[in-house]
């Protein structure tokens, strides 16, 4: 916890100069994922790598940007990196953008979000629970009727009919644009589930929202109900519905996943 709190803090400062300015959307190159690394998320990448060489101790590090990298001589511990989750927002100084880490290591696993424009952080250790600072345990909403369910939902043309059924039974839809802090959001009982129908989903985008809301209580598959393997390929990339258990199986039906 401590040297991700440190990772966060690197990330936060290296990116401070830059958010909302024209240079931090400038692109650099194609990241390992196959989407372009624009100038904020490498300055990201960089300062929470540079925390992890500092901190004596080796991983193997799969980033968004760099990719699949060791760090020391000796990785004990695997980590899921995505340094920047809402490059877009942060170009654009719209205050929603996390850092998110997943560590893991002989069936340990630890989750971390931490949300860079307002410090807050989100965490869980497998088995353990989910916790917010500041907060205290996570816990999903109760909401079991669609005519009060909010939900964080993404569709991609020329596909977004795929929505439409959802979209005409649930009380609102919001897409926020950072996926690990609208994960964390349903984890926290803020909104009732989060629906990503794009297929662009990458295992460094959902691994440690994955575990902080499966410790809330919330439930996770695919869109055709299966439940997700991350089994640490970057170029995995799939489907999500991540919810409060409550409404799941209705969900999957309204998009097509699955039927009676």
């Amino acid at each position: 916890m401590s040297l991700c709190d440190r990772a966060a803090a690197a990330a936060s400062l290296a990116i401070a100069g830059m958010v909302g300015s024209p240079e931090s959307g400038l692109m650099l190159e194609m990241g390992a994922d196959g989407t372009p690394t624009k100038s904020i998320d490498k300055a990201a990448e960089n300062a929470i790598i540079s925390e992890l060489e500092r901190s004596g101790t080796g991983f193997r590090v799969l980033s968004e940007e760099v990719g699949d990298i060791l760090v020391g001589d000796d990785p004990q511990y695997f980590i899921n990196l995505d340094p920047l989750d809402g490059t877009f927002n942060a170009v654009h100084a719209i205050p929603f953008y996390s850092v998110s880490i997943y560590l893991s290591r002989d069936g340990f696993s630890l989750a971390y979000i931490c949300d860079l424009a307002s410090g807050a952080k989100y965490y869980a250790e497998k088995g353990r629970g989910a916790f917010k600072e500041p907060g205290g345990r996570l816990s999903v909403s109760k909401t079991s009727d669609f005519r009060d369910y909010s939900i964080s939902a993404y569709t991609v043309r020329p596909h977004t009919a795929r929505i439409v059924a959802v979209g005409d039974r649930v009380r609102r839809i919001r897409t926020l644009g950072s996926t690990s802090l609208e994960m964390s959001l349903v984890a926290e009982g803020r909104l009732d589930a989060f629906v990503d129908l794009r297929g662009m989903l990458r295992v460094v985008d959902v691994a440690a929202g994955k575990l902080i809301l499966e410790e809330a209580g919330g439930l996770i598959t695919d869109a055709a109900g299966k439940e997700l393997h991350l089994d640490g390929n970057m170029w995995q990339r799939t489907d999500l519905i991540g919810s409060n258990r409550q409404l799941h199986q209705e969900l999957l039906e309204l998009i097509g996943g699955i039927s009676h």
